[in-house]
């Protein structure tokens, strides 16, 4: 029986995962990278050394042509893809910064883009250099291009299967020719065209490569560096005079004993423009508290507002919190940009 909702194509997915788990003994994250793989290349399983088996490479093909993907929408395909990863992450471990930016931030930092950007005819290029699968980059472009707005993306990540299922997602999703996709640790020189907004879901806790981090000016004199700083610095590096970045940061990020170096950096080169606390029930442990940030990159075309928009935002499942919020954020963007 063919997909037809995004409960029926993750069946099916999670059966090939599977499937092709036991076969090639691998991970379930290594599973689903080459599901995607195998189905954005003429929906076909590859085998490599005999495996997976005859038999078994038969019955990929069987479940691939049952996922009737080219027949979907394609929001069905990237829930589908999402439950997939979800799965992945709890079957697999993966660490915390390997996780995906949940839909319900992604979705509420499109919106804030869509109200900072109001023109609907500008053509935008959007980049994230923490990528991971995609799902934050995938919604902000989808919810610009449904406006009117013609869009171009960078997609950066150092791990190698979250750069592919991103990159074999967008392939799916019909994002690839929008989207160009980088596997490389983000802190070097990247080879990437500046950009009109940047989003990112940084990864927190302390970079390894002291011998790169001296080249930033958010690094410590001594010892290992925060990798959010460093982050937060290449962000803005790779963004356009006057260009927008709206990041998700630890909340406590303005708190700590080295605060003072990102600060000290950031009011030279960015005008902080809202400090957002995302609710604390969408995070398993307090101290992991995270907020949006929204900044400008300084040049002639930006303007720092009169009033920060600093605050809480409310439980996203309170839909009448959340519209007051909503409007709120309208009423100062309207005014304040």
């Amino acid at each position: 029986m063919k997909a037809t909702n995004v409960e029926s194509l993750f069946g099916l997915m999670d059966e090939a995962i599977k499937l092709l788990q036991t076969e090639a003994e691998l991970s379930y994250i290594e599973a689903l990278s080459e599901t995607l793989e195998n189905l954005s290349f003429e929906g076909k399983a590859q085998q490599v050394e005999g495996l997976p088996s005859n038999e078994a490479v038969e019955r990929l093909n069987s479940l691939y042509k049952k996922m009737n993907l080219d027949a979907l929408d394609k929001e069905i395909i990237r829930k589908s893809i999402q439950l997939t990863f979800i799965k992945a992450t709890k079957e697999d471990k993966l660490q915390m910064n390997h996780q995906m930016t949940p839909d319900t931030i992604a979705y509420l930092i499109a919106y804030f883009i869509g109200e900072i950007k109001k023109d609907k005819t500008e053509k935008l290029h959007v980049s994230d250099l923490a990528a991971g699968t995609g799902n934050l980059l995938n919604i902000v472009l989808a919810h610009l291009a449904s406006r009117g707005n013609e869009v171009t993306a960078e997609a950066v990540d150092n791990d190698d299967l979250l750069i592919s299922v991103a990159a074999n997602s967008g392939s799916l999703m019909g994002l690839s020719e929008k989207i160009h996709y980088t596997h490389s640790d983000s802190l070097q020189e990247l080879l990437i065209a500046p950009s009109d907004i940047m989003v990112s879901d940084f990864p927190i806790g302390y970079y390894p490569v002291n011998e790169r981090a001296k080249n930033y000016k958010t690094a410590f004199s001594e010892g290992n560096s925060f990798a959010h700083f460093l982050m937060f610095e290449q962000n803005v590096n790779y963004l356009k005079e006057s260009g927008w970045g709206i990041f998700i940061v630890p909340s406590d990020i303005f708190e700590t004993d080295k605060s003072s170096v990102l600060m000290g950096w950031l009011k030279e080169n960015v005008h902080i423009q809202a400090f957002l606390s995302l609710p604390a029930d969408l995070f398993h442990k307090n101290g992991m508290k995270k907020s949006i940030i929204i900044v400008q990159k300084i040049g002639e075309k930006s303007l720092q507002a009169e009033q920060v928009l600093l605050g809480e935002i409310p439980d996203l499942k309170n839909a009448q919190k959340m519209q007051s919020f909503l409007d709120i954020f309208h009423n100062w963007s309207a005014k304040m940009i």
